[in-house]
């Protein structure tokens, strides 16, 4: 799905309060007797096909309304928090704040009644983790998308390619070529079309960059190291990718204007034809046909350094449903819920070609001939990666006070500054951010005794190989 990618404790949704009426700690209003329940979703993506799935389950149920509010992109933590405070959560509404803190406040509902071990068998190995989808056996989350989701992939303009003679066989794996090719491009167009695409968020460039790096330093997927346990922001990996992608800027293998747009405008360019290439996630392609109406174009792997493989961490992030766990309509709520398991995952996800379902043998047909394709890279390229929580419960306050304590997240920012020029040495910036990150992290540990350093040491891990369940026991 699409998200910035920022803190997962209360990031929070964008959400006009006084606008809300029909809560879940309130009457949600009827008519003729008829119940209303309130669901709130933050993914722009899904906003239509959830009318759809609403629509339908309304004609099979008449008795039951579905009040849905889309809330705005720019969200804000302090109105989710005011939503808390004063009980004004709808009965159902979309992941967005830390499992355990949603629990420790009793603000979502236990979904166990719905999720029995025969329907939790249904979906993709790793959806049910701890602070992800579950917390001590209890489901606390409605799970829409596949682990194997998330993983950023190049998408490239096939009209652009038969303009200038080219086919998918020129499509680069190395960063070499793809420099190379990026140059032809716009020396062919008389410089009316550059090689990439790119923007100044972020988020972005902190997923992007990362990736790219693991085919350099693959023992770190995700600003962590599990083979020595330690914050990592400064491995060569990194530094590298942000210096080859600082010379594509200087060299107008990008567009000249990506340090000044955001990711739609840039994915804009592309479309028009202003690129050849542009980099994003799973979701892209439902964007470029259904809101954009455009389907020339492929996907293929990012390029990396010298062609190796690189991954993406699965199950990063857990995309799904809460229930309030003040509803006045749990029935009905279940209602809702039990329709959803049988037909959410084909109309949120497989009729769009939005990602791949968290749910195994959905039935439907994608909406263009590339979701294959895309569905087969996310399957090849997300690999699950030790998470210490599943080792100790306790670590989830660690790593939210740890968190709390750091003024940055990731090198989405330092890297932006040093493609625009505001950071000249990117090695000391993120060498610095390297030892703050470390010295944070003994400090949180030494006021969280319950924690210990050796439980974010994973020895039996491979890089490229799934972590799994039975991984974990051999630590034991």
């Amino acid at each position: 799905m699409k998200m910035t990618k920022t803190s997962l404790t209360l990031f929070g949704f964008g959400i006009g309060l006084l606008a809300l009426t029909a809560c879940g700690g309130e009457d949600a209003g009827s008519e003729n007797g008829d119940v209303t329940l309130t669901l709130w979703n933050r993914y722009p993506e899904l906003r239509v096909p959830f009318d759809e799935l609403i629509a339908n389950f309304e004609e099979e149920h008449p008795g039951i309304k579905v009040e849905k509010q889309d809330l705005p992109l720019g969200s804000h933590e302090a109105q989710f928090q005011t939503a808390l405070s004063e009980n004004q959560l709808p009965d159902m509404f979309t992941t967005a704040a830390d499992l355990k803190e949603l629990v420790d406040i009793e603000a979502v509902h236990s979904l166990n009644e719905v999720f029995t071990q025969d329907v939790k068998d249904q979906f993709y190995e790793g959806t049910w983790a701890e602070n992800m989808t579950e917390l001590e056996g209890e489901v606390y989350v409605f799970p829409f998308v596949s682990p194997q989701s998330g993983a950023y992939i190049l998408y490239y303009n096939t009209d652009v390619f038969e303009q200038l003679g080219l086919t998918e066989e020129d499509v680069p794996s190395t960063w070499d070529e793809f420099e190379e090719l990026g140059k032809f491009i716009y020396e062919e167009s008389d410089g009316a079309i550059h090689g990439l695409s790119w923007n100044n968020e972020s988020w972005s460039n902190d997923g992007i960059v990362n990736m790219m790096a693991t085919a350099i330093s693959p023992n770190t997927p995700w600003r962590f190291d599990f083979e020595t346990g330690k914050p990592s922001f400064a491995t060569e990996g990194i530094l590298e990718s942000a210096e080859y992608l600082k010379k594509l800027f200087d060299e107008g293998v990008m567009t000249p204007n990506s340090m000044e747009v955001d990711t739609a405008a840039a994915e804009a360019s592309f479309i028009a034809g202003q690129s050849a290439f542009w980099i994003s996630g799973n979701w892209t392609g439902t964007q470029l046909v259904n809101s954009n109406q455009f389907e020339n174009w492929g996907v293929a792997p990012i390029p990396t350094k010298n062609g190796d493989p690189y991954y993406y961490p699965a199950g990063r992030q857990a995309d799904g449903m809460h229930v309030n766990q003040n509803t006045e309509h749990w029935e009905e709520v279940k209602v809702f819920l039990e329709y959803s398991l049988e037909h959410l995952h084909e109309e949120l996800y497989i009729k769009p070609g939005t990602a791949i379902p968290a749910k195994m043998d959905v039935g439907g047909e994608a909406p263009y001939p590339q979701f294959a394709e895309i569905q087969e890279l996310m399957q090849q390229l997300a690999i699950p990666i030790p998470n210490p929580v599943q080792r100790n419960l306790e670590v989830i306050e660690f790593q939210r006070d740890n968190s709390s304590r750091l003024d940055f997240t990731g090198v989405g920012e330092p890297v932006v500054g040093y493609l625009t020029g505001a950071v000249p040495d990117i090695k000391s910036e993120l060498e610095k951010m390297e030892t703050t990150a470390n010295e944070v992290f003994e400090d949180t540990l030494a006021d969280h005794p319950e924690v210990s350093a050796e439980e974010f040491v994973f020895p039996n891990w491979e890089p490229f190989t799934p972590y799994t369940l039975d991984d974990y026991e051999e630590l034991e």
